[in-house]
């Protein structure tokens, strides 16, 4: 079979248990790089078609882009996201199966044994889930705020500023549904999935989470993808359904994002911070034990 044709196909552990350790390695590594290749490759051929644009003698449109730079930056690289994830689209069908086809959970036992499907805990399940994102986002974002993470850090100073330079409505597309897709289909779909088939679950999480986290670029968004990376992949598990990292990924985005836009967490008392972090924390804690008790994956 064509070597590149085979990194598209779902191999299991035991036919992966025969491969040596360069062949899982590319297996693992290639469909990431060739996601990032195809990303960069559309954002500098739409660069340049920009770089057209603004050399032309529209005075107007070019004044206009500029001062919306911002924004067309992050216009680009949602195209170059919607790229990437049709070029890997292939691998990651492959991987999630039927999991994306809808939002599953654990099914009531009827009274013969079978099992039957159950709308009420599905919603709950996945309020749950909404409800966690939410509280460990912010709260994980307030404790870098109280123990001077951000501030202290030039590089995520940097990246916040060029994300919340981004128009607000292009910024909550961007960041609420195009990352989360792409950067799920990359480091839960592809990679963890993969990871814990060739080498086990332990090292498919723990790889999977640093990855994730180095991805992003600077120390204070390492620690906090990687915590959070660590977090999705345990959920991804409990709930079975490639929906649940996606979900997870949208709220947590979309809750910091509406809720620093504005530098709201600057406003903040040392007290009124250190009491909400506090809150939030704990409200995630209780619902990561209510979901560890009673939510379980669909069996197949």
């Amino acid at each position: 079979m064509n070597f590149w044709k085979s990194i598209y196909i779902k191999w299991n552990s035991q036919e992966l248990a025969k491969w040596n350790s360069f062949r899982k390695t590319a297996y693992l590594i290639l469909p990431l790089l060739i996601y990032f290749l195809v990303h960069d490759g559309t954002e500098v051929l739409l660069w340049a078609l920009l770089n057209q644009i603004l050399t032309a003698e529209n005075t107007g449109l070019s004044d206009l882009l500029t001062e919306n730079a911002d924004t067309v930056r992050g216009g680009i690289n949602g195209l170059a996201i919607l790229t990437g994830v049709l070029v890997i689209w292939p691998a990651l069908k492959q991987e999630i199966g039927k999991e994306g086809a809808a939002l599953t959970v654990t099914d009531k036992k009827a009274e013969d044994g079978s099992q039957r499907f159950d709308m009420t805990k599905l919603v709950n399940n996945y309020a749950l889930l909404a409800a966690l994102a939410f509280l460990s986002a912010f709260g994980l974002n307030l404790l870098f705020h109280v123990i001077g993470l951000t501030s202290g850090s030039a590089s995520y100073n940097r990246t916040a500023r060029a994300q919340y330079g981004v128009n607000f409505m292009v910024g909550l597309i961007l960041y609420g549904i195009l990352s989360p897709v792409a950067e799920e289909a990359v480091f839960r779909g592809l990679i963890y999935n993969r990871m814990k088939r060739c080498f086990g679950n332990f090292l498919g999480v723990t790889v999977s989470a640093l990855l994730f986290g180095c991805y992003h670029g600077n120390l204070v968004q390492g620690i906090y993808g990687t915590v959070l990376g660590l977090l999705i992949a345990y959920l991804y598990e409990k709930y079975g359904s490639f929906a649940a990292p996606v979900l997870f990924h949208s709220v947590a985005n979309v809750s910091v994002y509406v809720m620093t836009y504005y530098n709201s967490l600057s406003d903040m008392s040392p007290a009124v911070s250190i009491g909400t972090m506090a809150a939030f924390l704990m409200g995630a804690g209780f619902c990561l034990w209510y979901i560890k008790k009673n939510v379980s994956a669909p069996k197949a």
